[in-house]
């Protein structure tokens, strides 16, 4: 039976391990995890009536990968979709809450009305948004970020009011550094086989329309499904899938390295540890073990040290993978102490305004139940990759801002929460900076001289919840590909 060593049990390792299992009966699968709990980023407090995300609070289904393995773990029939109510959201501008436009979708304008109603634009703004439709593409293939492809197509007004706000509160990142085809890829290919984004909405409607309207229309909030009792309760199912014995929490692993050196192809000579007839061995604080293959799912900083031995040039790679910091206060409060709006799932911040918060989340508009009827659950996030000294304040300092933030924006008039909870999250999103794309291209042309390790997870394509589920799966199927094929030779 070949053996396989999965490093960390967040939601990439989580699929991995679980593809592993599916896929081929003929491997045994060890999933190791330095924490005393599975899912990384994934964590749910519960405390009496209050059910409040540390993190993702749902995730999306256009990409199916989190939702199919929900299915063939039978738990689909415990995710639930977003409120029918509030399906909007809301930008501060200037100092004034206004519906983000229908039909803008990250940075694509669909409706022609909503977009010369809107509040949040001046008419020159309006007017140059709609001359998008006349810009021409781009010439040069070299990467673009994210702020000057949406100021090129879109202006400027249109990139600071809009696309820079609800990128920060992605991303917690800065436009300026991203990489749109790393992160958006989607209307770069647009943009290059149609001509620009509102000739590509065109196009699209041409082909579908009923499609094109549910995107235009608000209706993709019928795009996300979050677990009923918390991302706890889904990761914690999940595990449970696996082979018995197969989780190993409290077990950080100390070193990887490589028994076998590189491929065959690279150097003929050298073989698989002649005792074992493995390729790697792993320590941990109490053992030594050795496996056919393994994949990594922990961050980028803990892969780079793992890999620095054996592959020390692509454990340079991975440790250029920067990771933003942001912190998370959430709060409940009485809806009668809020004199703004909160007919919306959420509000975001732009930097224009000069406000500490990158978005406020209406967190029981989305999911009730999960505090009491007459309160109302917020997540005040700030931070960011612009803001990264914000997450070492202490928690009275944070609950202090966030107190101050709210009665500004929201115009809360009470004095005390019925519930509060400060959430640092130190280096925790990656930033796909420009050239993203060709150094990860440079990290698989290394990691390719060792076939039986695959590395997935956040930092490296994609950082949404179903994009780590299908990493994970990407990297098990490849590994029992290349474990296959080794049989064979």
């Amino acid at each position: 039976m070949k053996q396989v060593a999965v490093i960390g049990a967040g939601i990439s390792g989580l699929a991995a391990a679980l593809a592993l299992a599916e896929q081929t009966p003929d491997v045994q699968v060890t999933l190791f995890e330095g924490s005393d709990r599975v899912g990384g980023v994934l964590e749910t407090i519960h405390d009496g009536r209050y059910l409040v995300e540390r993190s993702a609070d749902n995730f999306a289904t256009l990409i199916p990968n989190a939702l199919e393995l929900s299915r063939r773990c039978g738990l689909e029939s415990e995710l639930i979709s977003p409120e029918i109510n509030n399906r909007q959201a809301l930008v501060l501008h200037r100092g004034k809450l206004l519906p983000i436009p229908a039909g803008f979708s990250l940075m694509q304008p669909t409706r022609i009305g909503s977009i010369m109603s809107t509040r949040t634009l001046s008419w020159s703004a309006k007017l140059r948004l709609l001359g998008e439709f006349w810009v021409p593409r781009r010439a040069v293939d070299e990467d673009e970020s994210l702020e000057s492809f949406s100021t090129r197509r879109l202006g400027r007004e249109t990139y600071e009011n809009l696309v820079e706000p609800i990128v920060s509160g992605i991303f917690t990142a800065d436009p300026a550094t991203l990489s749109m085809r790393a992160t958006m890829p989607q209307f770069v290919e647009m943009e290059q086989r149609t001509g620009g984004l509102i000739r590509g909405h065109l196009a699209a409607r041409k082909q579908d329309v009923a499609a094109a309207a549910r995107r235009a229309s608000g209706a993709r909030y019928d795009q996300f499904v979050a677990p009923r009792q918390g991302m706890n309760w889904w990761v914690n199912a999940l595990a449970q899938r696996l082979p018995a014995r197969s989780l190993k929490l409290n077990t950080r692993v100390l070193s990887l390295r490589s028994l076998a050196g590189p491929t065959p192809e690279v150097a003929k000579t050298q073989a698989t540890d002649a005792a074992t007839g493995r390729a790697w061995q792993i320590e941990t604080a109490s053992e030594s073990l050795t496996f056919d293959g393994v994949i990594c799912s922990a961050p980028a900083a803990i892969t780079a040290r793992l890999l620095s031995e054996s592959l020390p040039a692509a454990a340079t790679i991975v440790a250029t993978i920067p990771y933003a910091s942001s912190a998370v206060v959430a709060m409940a409060v009485d809806h009668n102490e809020l004199r703004g709006r909160t007919d919306a799932f959420g509000l975001i911040v732009p930097r224009k305004e000069g406000r500490q918060t990158l978005a406020i989340s209406f967190a029981s508009n989305k999911y009730p139940a999960r505090v009491p009827n007459e309160q109302l659950l917020l997540r005040i996030f700030l931070g960011g990759a612009l803001s990264p000294e914000t997450v070492e304040l202490s928690d009275s300092q944070l609950i202090a801002l966030a107190h101050t933030e709210l009665r500004d924006i929201l115009g809360w008039t009470g004095t005390a929460a019925k519930w509060q909870a400060v959430m640092r999250w130190r280096e925790a999103m990656p930033q796909y900076v420009l050239g993203h794309l060709d150094r990860m291209q440079q990290l698989q042309q290394q990691l390719a001289t060792f076939p039986t390790l695959k590395l997935c997870g956040a930092g490296y394509a994609g950082v949404g919840i179903p994009q780590c589920v299908r990493g994970g799966e990407q990297a098990a199927s490849a590994l029992v590909a290349r474990l296959n094929a080794s049989g064979l030779e």
